[in-house]
C-alpha cells in the first residue's frame, strides 16, 4: 500500500471487501445512491463463481455478502485453471492508496487466457475513494471512477 500515514491493514481489507461485494452484487457503495455498473463486470457476475486474485489483498476478504461461490486464489492457480478449462475472468486489486485521510481502493476485471504463454489481459476497473465519517463509518465521497484498459 502506498501511504503517507499509517492505516491498519484491517481497514484496507474491510474496504476491499465492501468494494468487492458492492460491485459484484450490484449494490450502491456506502455514501452512494446508485450501484456501480460497467460492461466488463458482466464477465464476473455471469460466471458460476467469482475469482479474485490474492495479489494486493491486505488480509482475509469477507465474501459472505456475495451470493455465489467466491474464491481468492494466487494468480498462478487462476492461470492454471484457464490453461485447463478455458479463459478465466477474475478480479484483481491494485495497491491501496492513502492520502490526507482518504483511502482509494481500485479493482480491475482481468482475463487469464487459455494460452499459458500469454499474459493476463486487463479489461476495466473501478476506483473508489473512501473517507471516514465522524461516527466511524467509511463512505465513498465522490462518484467512483470507471475506466477501460
Amino acid at each position: 500500500m502506498e501511504e503517507d500515514s499509517t492505516v491498519s491493514q484491517d481497514i484496507i481489507t474491510r474496504l476491499q471487501s465492501v468494494l468487492l461485494t458492492s460491485v459484484v452484487e450490484e449494490q450502491p457503495l456506502p455514501g452512494q445512491a446508485e450501484p456501480v455498473r460497467f460492461p466488463d463486470l458482466a464477465f464476473i457476475t455471469q460466471a458460476s463463481k467469482v475469482l479474485v486474485s490474492d495479489e494486493e489483498v491486505s488480509g482475509q476478504l469477507d465474501v459472505s455478502g456475495i451470493d455465489k461461490p467466491a474464491e481468492i486464489l494466487p494468480l498462478a492457480e487462476i492461470r492454471e485453471e484457464a490453461s485447463q478449462s478455458g479463459d478465466r475472468f477474475y478480479i484483481q486489486f491494485r495497491p491501496a492508496r492513502e492520502q490526507e485521510g482518504q483511502i482509494t481502493i481500485v479493482i480491475e476485471v482481468r482475463m487469464a487466457p487459455t494460452e499459458a504463454d500469454l499474459l493476463p489481459l486487463g479489461l476495466g476497473g473501478i476506483q473508489a475513494t473512501f473517507v471516514q465519517k465522524p461516527d466511524g463509518r467509511w463512505e465513498v465521497i465522490d462518484l467512483p471512477v470507471l475506466y477501460g484498459i
